[in-house]
């Protein structure tokens, strides 16, 4: 275990069989929402060969349910589009599902607080064993813009997602001067704002550092298939790179 704990929501493709029935949208124009909502391949980007231990991985895909969001839909900034922490409204505007809240409440008791139960969890082991928890958010986006992002510009290549209280300067600094070094076009809160942190420590503990990063898709994946390409590899290692720079960080 060491202080960076990788946090990894979108990634997953996984919709059980049991939740397939909530859909309004044929097979195949759910196939293409997954296709456009997915992190694709962002385990393996940020994480591959870690330990279980620094790594809390959604179990299902966001289209059940988006653990990166509030649960409340009134503290949640994208439920506006119909994509708060269970999606009804496809990237278009579509009717994706009609969630009683019963259903909605089941959802969440299945996926989401069991999922940040663990983030609390694995947050609180490295402050005890640390005395403090850095986060990476490990996210991409498309090249398309998503009804939820806060800014679009194209040639962006490395968004930087930062939350207050819990981003330091530092941290920030660190960010940008590592992927600015590396020859990418970086932004500061878009395409996306905000960074996952804790329920448990929220506004609340400052030793609990977090910090989302989005890797712009194209450059190693191909977006009409979701297939990797040769790009993958160079920003595998860079991403390698950046968590050992985290870590440097971490423990100083």
């Amino acid at each position: 275990m060491t202080p960076v704990l990788i946090h990894i929501p979108h990634d997953s493709t996984v919709i059980p069989p049991t939740e397939l029935a909530d859909f309004l949208i044929s097979a195949s124009d759910l196939c293409r929402e997954q296709l456009r909502l997915t992190d694709w391949h962002t385990a393996a980007l940020y994480a591959e060969g870690l330990p279980a231990a620094d790594v809390v991985r959604a179990e299902v895909s966001r289209l059940v349910v988006d653990v990166e969001r509030f649960a409340d839909d009134r503290q949640e900034r994208c439920s506006a589009f119909g994509m708060g922490a269970t999606y009804v409204q496809t990237c278009d505007g579509r009717a994706l599902r009609t969630l009683s809240p019963a259903r909605r409440a089941e959802l969440l008791d299945l996926y989401y607080w069991p999922h940040h139960r663990r983030l609390d969890e694995s947050a609180a082991e490295r402050l005890a064993r640390f005395g403090r928890c850095v986060i990476l958010d490990a996210h991409s986006f498309p090249t398309g813009q998503l009804p939820t992002q806060v800014g679009f510009s194209a040639p962006l290549e490395i968004g930087i997602g930062t939350q207050p209280g819990h981003t330091s300067p530092e941290l920030q600094a660190l960010a940008e001067g590592f992927f600015r070094a590396q020859g990418f076009v970086v932004g500061v809160d878009i395409p996306f704002s905000g960074a996952m942190v804790p329920n448990r420590f929220f506004g609340t503990e400052p030793r609990v550092q977090s910090l989302m990063i989005e890797v712009r898709r194209d450059l190693y994946m191909e977006e009409s298939t979701g297939a990797r390409h040769d790009g993958f590899a160079r920003i595998q290692a860079v991403l390698k790179e950046f968590r050992a720079e985290l870590a440097r960080f971490a423990t100083t």
